[in-house]
């Protein structure tokens, strides 16, 4: 079970890392890629790219919350309650909840666009955190 509680977390992790590369590739596009030539070769693989991780994002976000409450489950039901585990779990709550809300929004607002950023940015400190102490 410690090896499946493991190999969870690090899904989970690998699952929010590609979720969060959404913001970091349409940064890198906005700086650098929209001032290539559109016949650059890298610039379209790189919107491809782009194309298919912006759309997935919300799957990739979802996924990593799923496999985030099998992790959860597993390690409170074989090993112990991890005090960083759970603030970081409600963390991603709250960023799932906000991104959900702006989906299903029709108008989307800078607000919650900034409270969702601030909550994925809450919840990668706190992620490091856990990673860290694992207490």
């Amino acid at each position: 079970m410690y090896l499946l509680g493991k190999a969870l977390g690090v899904i989970t992790a690998v699952l929010y890392c590609v979720a969060i590369l959404n913001f970091f590739i349409k940064w890198g596009n906005r700086k650098w890629i929209m001032k290539l030539p559109k016949e650059n070769a890298f610039r379209g693989y790189y919107q491809t790219a782009m194309k298919f991780l912006v759309k997935n994002h919300r799957f990739f976000g979802f996924g990593a919350a799923l496999v985030m409450v099998a992790h959860m489950v597993l390690q409170i039901l074989f090993q112990w309650v991890s005090i960083t585990g759970l603030v970081t779990a409600g963390l991603a709550v709250v960023a799932i909840i906000l991104g959900i809300i702006m989906f299903k929004s029709k108008k989307r607002s800078a607000f919650m666009l900034w409270a969702h950023r601030s909550a994925v940015i809450a919840l990668t400190v706190a992620f490091i955190v856990h990673l860290i102490t694992k207490r």
